[in-house]
């Protein structure tokens, strides 16, 4: 029973403990460590006690070691359901600490969308350990529309994570994000949400920000033409605070004569099943 497993897991969870406390028996502690994952996957697996046992005195070769076990499928360490639980208990360790769980989660690919929810539960800007590696860890992540919907409507850590992993995006993905992009303004206006309507309206704004205007966001036609014809649903307020689409938006370069439209009318956009699918499939 549940009470059984848990004894059995405190259990092991001492005698591991044990072992790294006692003299000379670190070393051998690493030798058993594919071992003990192997044999007990459901006491070592998601385990953040034994996980911070590992990282806790580990050394370079060590973590090599373990990292070539983790990529060659001899060991499992982390519960995709239980990430973002064991993340945010990291949170208190030392930085090399946590510096080395990440090498051990970008070893195993853990699929990023879970990686990201730990965001959720975190108020705290100053975990850099944390943004830092997420960096890393995202850069090597091909942007789903899954994935750049959960970093857009993070909210919280537009200059720590937000902006940074957007603009590497944008660069080598280029037109793909931007379609991303378009899709989520249109599904905004369609279903008539003009909450996330500014949120990417200011994320718009950010990333313009922190470009070159030579960047070729700004050549984006399609982009700026959704942006003039959902004008009209963003908030006064937001508009103040978007000087460079304020901008954009009054020298009319990207606007036909058939796309004409005053801030005052309301944009004609056609609800395709696939863009309010975009904002409804998956909780922000």
């Amino acid at each position: 029973d549940c009470e059984e497993q848990e004894n059995t897991k405190q259990w092991y969870q001492r005698r591991v403990r044990g072992i790294c406390q006692e003299e000379d028996s670190p070393a051998t502690f690493y030798k058993i460590i594919s071992d003990l994952y192997q044999k007990f996957p459901s006491v070592t697996t998601g385990n953040s006690n034994i996980l911070h046992l590992i990282v806790s005195c580990i050394d370079s070769q060590q973590l090599h070691s373990i990292i070539c076990n983790v990529m060659s499928k001899k060991m499992k360490i982390f519960n995709v359901r239980s990430i973002g639980s064991l993340l945010k208990s990291t949170l208190e360790w030392e930085t090399f600490e946590q510096y080395c769980v990440w090498q051990l989660l970008s070893a195993e690919s853990v699929p990023s969308e879970s990686v990201i929810d730990v965001l959720k539960d975190i108020k705290d800007t100053h975990h850099f350990e944390l943004f830092s590696s997420m960096l890393i860890f995202l850069k090597s992540v091909k942007p789903t529309e899954k994935v750049v919907k959960k970093i857009i409507f993070l909210q919280n850590f537009e200059e720590q994570l937000v902006i940074p992993i957007c603009v590497w995006w944008i660069d080598k993905y280029s037109e793909g994000v931007i379609r991303i992009i378009e899709s989520f303004i249109s599904a905004a206006v369609s279903t008539m949400d003009d909450r996330r309507l500014n949120i990417l309206v200011q994320f718009v704004e950010m990333i313009c920000k922190a470009v070159d205007q030579n960047h070729m966001l700004y050549e984006q036609t399609t982009l700026w033409r959704q942006i003039k014809s959902s004008y009209g649903f963003i908030s006064a307020s937001v508009k103040e605070e978007c000087p460079v689409i304020q901008r954009m938006m009054k020298e009319n370069k990207f606007e036909s004569d058939s796309e004409a439209d005053s801030d005052e009318e309301r944009p004609q956009l056609s609800k395709r099943k696939r863009d309010v699918s975009v904002l409804d499939s998956d909780d922000e």
